[in-house]
């Protein structure tokens, strides 16, 4: 199991709980072990419901790898758009 809160994805199954596994902060996906959002390697963004790899930190720039609705997380209706294609990156599978 892994959790989300304020902008962090650990791997622990408690709220707030585990090992950092990386990042979310306006619309860019970092990782890294740090618990403070916009820290960390840029592996990611995402702009206008398309997800982008690449290393710069604003959102919209880099190579396309899909749109948001490919990378669905059960249970992840509450998240936003960023969020929800980090979660899948770092728990499901690795996109960037």
């Amino acid at each position: 199991m892994a959790n989300f809160k304020n902008g962090v994805i650990r791997n622990g199954s408690s709220t707030g709980s585990g090992t950092v596994l990386g990042n979310v902060k306006n619309n860019v996906i970092r990782k890294g072990s740090s618990s403070t959002p916009g820290s960390g390697s840029v592996v990611g963004n995402v702009k206008n419901g398309v997800v982008k790899k690449g290393s710069s930190s604003t959102p919209g720039s880099g190579s396309t790898v899909g749109k948001v609705r490919d990378y669905t997380v059960k249970g992840g209706d509450y998240m936003d758009e960023t969020t929800a294609v980090a979660c899948y990156h770092f728990l499901i599978k690795d996109i960037f």
